[in-house]
């Protein structure tokens, strides 16, 4: 199994930039990058944050602990598109449906990546099952704090 530092090298090897320009996309300095690939330091979660955020075609189970796939399906993609466009207009969080299929357009297939990197074959097998699966509602959310408290919000 790979090691932070490993992945984080192997995410700036395949986006084919410089330091500068992943340190630019991620927001992180380069000589924090240059600390995390030498051994010196171990990243934050900020640091992950940041290469999430430049890279969101990145499954970030894979990032932080190591497993599942590298890259996200089209279908998580297009349901994290889904969610951030959101239901803005009603300002309802419960009200907006969430769906689990359908086709990327073409801007979000080019935040997917290289097509060389995803097997065709997964995708489709997830976006069949995702076509079987029942429509999901939002029924309720949490919101937690620095404190360790939290709160619940239920759909009335």
């Amino acid at each position: 199994m790979m090691t932070d530092k490993e992945r984080i090298e192997f995410v700036i090897k395949e986006s084919g930039l410089t330091y500068v320009e992943f340190s630019a996309r991620t927001g992180i300095s380069p000589a924090t990058l240059s600390h995390i690939t030498s051994g010196r330091s171990k990243p934050t979660l900020t640091i992950m944050r940041g290469i999430l955020t430049g890279f969101p075609s990145i499954n970030s189970e894979w990032l932080f602990l190591g497993t599942g796939r590298v890259y996200k399906t089209a279908e998580e993609m297009e349901m994290m598109n889904n969610e951030s466009d959101g239901d803005a207009e009603s300002g309802d969080l419960f009200s907006s449906n969430i769906s689990e299929a359908g086709a990327p357009s073409e801007k979000k297939k080019s935040m997917i990546g290289d097509s060389s990197s995803i097997d065709i074959t997964s995708v489709i097998q997830h976006t069949v099952e995702a076509m079987r699966r029942p429509e999901r509602k939002i029924t309720e959310v949490r919101i937690f704090f620095d404190d360790g408290t939290y709160e619940a919000f239920f759909k009335s």
